[in-house]
């Protein structure tokens, strides 16, 4: 990048320290020699754009807030620096995806460990061999703590009702600390006796349910603290550790490289390992035998419908799984938290926590009916959210926004772009006449002068008027589906409302007037996709959120 006495190249830095075995300060020291390496070249190092994600895996971009925030602020800085770039990302679709940023803004990166650029081909090989330790990482991982089942050793982590303990090497470190040989499950006294008393409850005919307002109602602490669920009752009874089985390898887990979230997968039985051993027993073979039986009773009353369906008989009377209504999974109690969710029939909702955990957990007793909860949501939709007024001022504050970032744009890097542009329609010429290549010459050709017609466009404009109708008629275009949704099908209108909370869900709780109370916080996302181009810049994703919410206290 040309330096200029008036421009120094502005620099973000971004350093990551992952999960596995790092100094605490690593980041830090990161840090240090990126700075070094921009005093050298005389740039200037943005404090604002100086961050770190510590303790995340590199293995997907999409879960390192810090890193997505430098992306989303890339007209804010000219390079991109790191210790090296296995920080960036150790997927090679993640650091394409970079690349691709960095080129459609004009931007640089480099790691500063080889001082290689990011486009550079050496970096590029770098990537897949950074990739390839991800692979090798979770085979050694995986390896070793096959090994330590084998030598009897906890792999990590433990059911309810036993501890770890450190098994001693007879070595010590440099600061006199024991090193561990490896930990193994032992019995805690005060869990296994819950255990046991499980067994004896459900063993005696309680259901999963009554168990768990059994726990709750007694204080007895919970596996993650939250109160005893039946989930977990159903889990623990099911667990053979308890009758001095281990079973080991059972599952995998694979993170989603698109959301960052990891899901479970069973293994074949032939990949189970499995070690016994009598001082990891709490319950009797015949306790086990008992609740294995009772389960395949109750769980024989139920079958699979040919839509998939849960169907079956409970206690004489014809049942049949509850199907998704208008604002199945959208709801929560505002006491606890917990799903709010029909009971006994789907006409009828209520905290799933005050009835499956116990009043000890949520002493909720409020019961809405479906259609009154549903009338009160989509009422207030209609009536105190996408009214014309609401619509307008979102379409007049995206509007604003958008013309700020129309107004700054760097019109100078348009005239930059078309000097590259006329070098590259001249490289392409030539090199069909020489290699006699017409077809791919022309195909590239005539992308180069539709992008170079494109930006000639833009600086014939001096004003941004033509473009903000087009985006004003795009932005009013996606108010008025949002509002027409919710008059369509109950499926659209689902997909609106689910559009609207994101990730959130709408609160339900008591109120002394109305009976109940909803409230929520909506977003309506006015997204405006540019035609492609190497200005993507120039689009706009403008989302209603703080500050730009309609004034709706509570529905």
């Amino acid at each position: 990048m040309n330096q200029t006495p008036q421009h120094r190249d502005r620099v973000a830095i971004y350093a990551r320290m992952s999960t596995d075995k790092q100094s605490a300060d690593s980041p830090a020291d990161q840090i240090a020699q990126c700075r070094e390496f921009a005093q050298a070249r005389d740039w200037r190092v943005v404090e604002s754009l100086v961050v770190a994600d510590a303790g995340i895996s590199g293995a997907s971009r999409h879960n390192r807030p810090r890193l997505l925030d430098l992306v989303d602020r890339i007209e804010e800085w000219d390079v991109l620096l790191c210790f090296d770039f296995s920080r960036l990302a150790r997927d090679s679709e993640d650091l394409g995806w970079t690349r691709n940023r960095l080129r459609v803004h004009k931007r640089k990166a480099f790691e500063t460990s080889t001082g290689l650029d990011v486009f550079n081909v050496g970096s590029k090989v770098m990537g897949v061999l950074n990739e390839e330790y991800l692979v090798k990482l979770r085979a050694d991982v995986q390896r070793g703590l096959r090994g330590r089942v084998e030598r009897g050793f906890s792999a990590g982590g433990h059911a309810y009702g036993y501890r770890s303990e450190l098994v001693p090497s007879g070595k010590v470190d440099p600061h006199g600390n024991e090193i561990a040989a490896g930990f193994r499950l032992v019995v805690d006294p005060q869990k296994a006796a819950v255990v046991q008393r499980i067994y004896a409850l459900y063993n005696r005919g309680e259901g999963f349910r009554s168990i768990c307002h059994a726990l709750n109602g007694d204080g007895i602490p919970s596996p993650r603290n939250k109160g005893w669920a039946p989930s977990a009752v159903r889990e623990l009874v099911r667990n053979p550790i308890y009758r001095g089985e281990y079973v080991w390898n059972r599952s995998e887990w694979i993170k989603d490289h698109e959301t960052g979230k990891r899901k479970r997968h069973e293994r074949p039985e032939s990949e189970w390992f499995r070690q016994r051993d009598e001082r990891w027993r709490i319950v009797s073979d015949e306790q086990w035998e008992a609740v294995q039986s009772r389960m395949a009773r109750r769980g024989s009353t139920y079958r699979r419908s040919a839509d998939g369906r849960l169907q079956g008989t409970r206690g004489g009377a014809g049942h049949r799984a509850r199907g998704e209504h208008f604002l199945s999974g959208l709801l929560a109690c505002s006491e606890c938290g917990g799903a709010f969710y029909g009971v006994k029939a789907p006409q009828r909702l209520r905290c799933s926590w005050a009835i499956d955990r116990g009043a000890a957990v949520c002493s909720s007793c409020l019961v809405v009916a479906r259609t009154d909860l549903e009338d009160r949501v989509l009422g207030a939709v209609r009536e105190r959210i996408l009214t014309p007024e609401n619509l307008t001022y979102a379409v007049e504050k995206a509007l604003d926004i958008v013309g700020e970032k129309l107004a700054t744009r760097d019109l100078g890097a348009d005239r930059k772009r078309l000097l590259e542009i006329e070098a590259q329609l001249d490289r392409a010429a030539r090199l069909a006449v020489k290699t006699g290549g017409i077809e791919a010459a022309t195909r590239i050709i005539g992308e180069l002068d539709a992008e170079r017609v494109k930006i000639e466009r833009r600086l014939a404009n001096d004003s941004p008027a033509p473009e903000m109708n087009t985006l004003r008629q795009v932005i009013e275009d996606r108010c008025q589906e949002m509002a027409t949704a919710f008059e369509a099908s109950p499926a659209e209108g689902r997909a609106a409302l689910l559009a609207l909370l994101g990730d959130r869900r709408i609160q339900v709780g008591t109120d002394a007037e109305r009976g109940f109370s909803v409230e929520g916080i909506f977003e309506l996302s006015l997204i405006h996709e540019p035609p492609r181009s190497n200005h993507a810049s120039e689009g706009a994703c403008v989302v209603a959120g703080e500050g730009f919410e309609p004034p709706t206290s509570g529905l």
